[in-house]
């Protein structure tokens, strides 16, 4: 582990030379995150932010992209409450949390005149943090205690990217991402059991998330 830990550090900052990188470009702009697939259900869109460094190529589109990126999903009422519970009483799941990723990875940068885009795939880790709670089992706060979940897991993300200049060294660019993170863990099941002195027994079982991020970025250099 010791070597995995030095090695990926070193290879990051090696690759702009192996790449014969000539410039450096800094991005940084906010994003709208959509959960889909099974976990659009209970996770609601979130707001985020992106931050990134490309290295581009002396000789050729092709660069190196790293990224740090962080998205918050608001606390509420899941959009589907179909979840039964052992009690046989009709419950509201309630669901939020936030992310924090960073990630690397190849980017093919293209430019005509103004215009610019460019393609990008990367992977990398997250930190992911989910809470969740169920409403309608009573004012006690064995029933209303918070759950809580915290995860380290992999991402993969793809992406496409199209930009204009604006001013020398600045540019406005819009992208759309798809990536998926996981496994991650969420209480979530068929059927969440509810004990009488204990409250809800959820059950939390890993499973593999995807989303589409909407991104509008500040493009220096």
């Amino acid at each position: 582990m010791t070597k995995l830990r030095v090695v990926l550090p070193v290879c990051l900052l090696a690759a702009p030379a192996l790449l014969g990188a000539q410039g450096r470009v800094a991005s940084f702009g906010p994003s709208r995150v959509y959960p889909v697939g099974g976990l659009s259900h209970y996770v609601s869109p979130g707001w985020g932010a992106t931050g990134a460094v490309s290295w581009l190529g002396r000789h050729g589109p092709l660069g190196l992209r790293l990224e740090v990126s962080y998205v918050s999903f608001p606390f509420g009422p899941a959009d589907h409450a179909d979840l039964q519970t052992t009690a046989q009483v009709p419950v509201v799941v309630n669901t939020g949390g936030s992310r924090l990723a960073i990630s690397a990875g190849p980017e093919l940068a293209f430019r005509l005149g103004p215009v610019g885009a460019s393609l990008r795939a990367d992977a990398g880790a997250v930190g992911a943090f989910t809470t969740m709670t169920l409403t309608g089992l009573g004012s006690d706060d064995r029933y209303n205690r918070p759950k809580r979940f915290s995860d380290f897991a992999p991402v993969f993300q793809a992406g496409v990217g199209a930009g204009i200049r604006v001013a020398r060294g600045l540019q406005v660019e819009l992208a759309a991402v798809f990536g998926a993170v996981g496994p991650t863990s969420y209480g979530l099941s068929d059927r969440i059991r509810v004990g009488v002195i204990s409250g809800p027994y959820w059950g939390p079982r890993k499973q593999w998330s995807e989303f589409v991020s909407y991104r509008l970025g500040i493009v220096f250099g």
